[in-house]
């Protein structure tokens, strides 16, 4: 059953490829019980994608028959159940696995301190495409991908003290598409019980897909197949070709995700939808008070969507100022002479319209909803800490700089610098999962009292304070 029994100080024994459900396309997932008799020596397959899997490190290949996870515990653990921390990689819904070293939480679990978990879960079409509408052999088909995190929470909950854990206190993180999705667990009835605190890099309680929006999605992929007369024949589709075509009809542009807009997928406000998950909205959830008793971490970079600005700078530029305030304005629905005030703080220091454009989207996708979640929930009862990354030697501080340390991993050639950060990246999350809240910095309260690490271009609490008055009153969907 276990990969390695050694005991030294440091040693992990890790259980990989341990299938937690299975499911049909397009149906909910259906439990899978745990056999204790097999050795789990292999990594599982990774979810479906299309484009460069090169990077997932996938041994086992890919398969919509992905629905299996990791567990890792020291090698020593024994007498009180561990902490348990569940990561959920990002990816944009479209991409990634629990294969790949910045998955791999075994690094969590070397400590000594936490039981480290990694799941997979459906990509792409097959977990976030909305058919829901349609009913028939469809009608499960609404956040499936998020169905499945919820699944595998289950078995967490039923079956994690086999491994030391503790089932009464979990933690679940993810980095982007992963923490969005944990924190919509706040707005899942289903989820109720299976987490006790939320850990989210990089990925707030926002961007949430209307309805309208999903719909057009699916609508865009019927129409690309010739089949939107009669949907239910996506069951018949070939898979490679549902996920490449699936690809084919997302926006190219990377910063189409920050809007209300109908051009990508995420999470699918399905509250009104036929079979939704999703009971409201997860800002309102933690304005509400609900869960006021999960103690959560919200983290971000000071310079998130740096990354396209400098390497995908052809899809990313708007232009010119005038047609990102224009972007910007009929995006988000606001009037133009407003949107022009609020770019008119960004457009400075001589940067280039897509510097600008960089610039405004790390604020407003980032900055602002992380901090108007972590006041919503401190005003309602909650503990709430803020946690901002900067930049160190040989690491921008671009979405993604923080994923090894998230998960207690190495990166290859890491500056002394890059590893201090990782580190304490990697230490918050296990205070956090410990509930050893002396070694955290001071929570949330009516201030945003924020902790910066690395080189911080800026006063991690300043900024944050001119950031909700710059965008006051604009709602962040």
């Amino acid at each position: 059953m276990t990969s390695t029994t050694t005991a030294e100080p440091g040693a992990v024994r890790s259980w990989l490829g341990i299938p937690y459900a299975t499911a049909d396309r397009f149906r909910s997932p259906k439990a899978v019980p745990f056999d204790p008799d097999l050795p789990y020596d292999r990594k599982g397959p990774a979810p479906l994608q299309a484009g460069d899997t090169s990077w997932l490190e996938a041994d086992n290949g890919f398969s919509e028959d992905c629905l299996n996870l990791n567990v890792w515990a020291p090698a020593d653990a024994g007498g009180k159940p561990l902490p348990v921390i569940v990561y959920v990689f990002g990816g944009g819904w479209m991409l990634g696995a629990n294969t790949q070293t910045t998955s791999n939480a075994s690094g969590l679990a070397a400590t000594g301190r936490a039981i480290g978990v990694s799941l997979n879960y459906r990509l792409g079409p097959f977990g976030w495409l909305s058919l829901s509408q349609y009913g028939g052999a469809l009608a499960e088909a609404s956040n499936l991908g998020l169905q499945d995190i919820i699944a595998a929470l289950q078995w967490v909950r039923e079956n994690i003290a086999r491994f030391g854990g503790d089932p009464n206190n979990v933690t679940v993180t993810g980095h982007s598409a992963g923490a969005f999705s944990a924190l919509s667990l706040l707005a899942a009835p289903s989820a109720e019980g299976l987490y006790h605190h939320l850990a989210a890099f990089s990925g707030m309680p926002s961007r949430q897909v209307p309805a309208w929006g999903a719909e057009e999605r699916a609508h865009a992929v019927l129409t690309a197949l010739g089949l939107q007369d009669d949907p239910e024949q996506l069951l018949a589709v070939d898979a490679d070709l549902l996920a490449k075509t699936m690809t084919n009809t997302q926006s190219p542009d990377p910063g189409a995700a920050h809007g209300v807009d109908n051009e990508v997928i995420a999470i699918t406000d399905d509250r009104e939808q036929p079979n939704g998950v999703l009971t409201d909205h997860p800002m309102r959830v933690l304005e509400s008070g609900q869960h006021r008793d999960v103690d959560i971490l919200f983290s971000s970079t000071t310079q998130e969507t740096d990354w396209w600005v400098r390497h995908r700078t052809e899809d990313f530029d708007p232009g010119s100022i005038d047609a990102l305030v224009a972007e910007f304005a009929i995006r988000n629905r606001i009037p133009r002479s407003r949107a022009r005030k609020i770019i008119a703080a960004y457009d400075i220091d001589g940067r280039t319209s897509v510097e600008v454009r960089g610039a405004l989207l790390t604020d407003f996708s980032f900055t602002l909803p992380q901090t108007r979640g972590a006041l919503a929930h401190a005003a309602a009862g909650g503990i709430a800490h803020l946690l901002v990354v900067g930049p160190v030697e040989g690491a921008h501080a671009v979405h993604g700089t923080e994923m090894y340390g998230i998960v207690g991993q190495a990166r290859p050639g890491a500056s002394d610098t890059q590893i201090a950060r990782d580190t304490f990246v990697r230490d918050a999350l296990l205070a956090l999962a410990c509930g050893d809240t002396g070694a955290l910095w001071e929570p949330v309260t009516t201030v945003p009292t924020a902790q910066g690490i690395g080189d911080m271009p800026y006063d991690a609490i300043a900024h944050a304070k001119e950031v909700l008055e710059t965008f006051s009153g604009v709602n962040r969907p």
